[in-house]
């Protein structure tokens, strides 16, 4: 479902604003599209972020470590691989992937 959008104001450093001006200029965006396209990124950056540490605390599975960060499976675990985090496979995971994969 898609909400009408919200107004926030925010205060920045001048130096920031400096720096998303350029980048939208470079972009050939206006600052407000660019701010919204660098919160999400930050917020889905935020959501794997937790996803991992939930995973690594062995509190979630790969699979709902995967489902809360909003990527695939395999998305998540090359992004494990590149963060040099373990990845951890039990058979109770494996129960729990398979009874997730029904559910779909």
């Amino acid at each position: 479902m898609y909400s009408l959008p919200e107004t926030i104001s925010l205060r920045l450093p001048s130096e920031t604003l400096r720096k998303l001006g350029k980048i939208a200029d470079k972009e050939g965006k206006d600052r407000s599209s660019l701010i919204r396209e660098l919160l999400e990124r930050g917020i889905e950056e935020k959501n794997l972020d937790n996803a991992i540490e939930l995973y690594q605390k062995g509190r979630v599975t790969g699979w709902k470590a995967a489902q809360l960060a909003g990527v695939s499976l395999w998305n998540f675990y090359k992004v494990l691989e590149e963060r040099g985090v373990l990845i951890q496979y039990s058979e109770h995971d494996l129960e729990e992937d398979l009874k997730a994969l029904t559910k779909e």
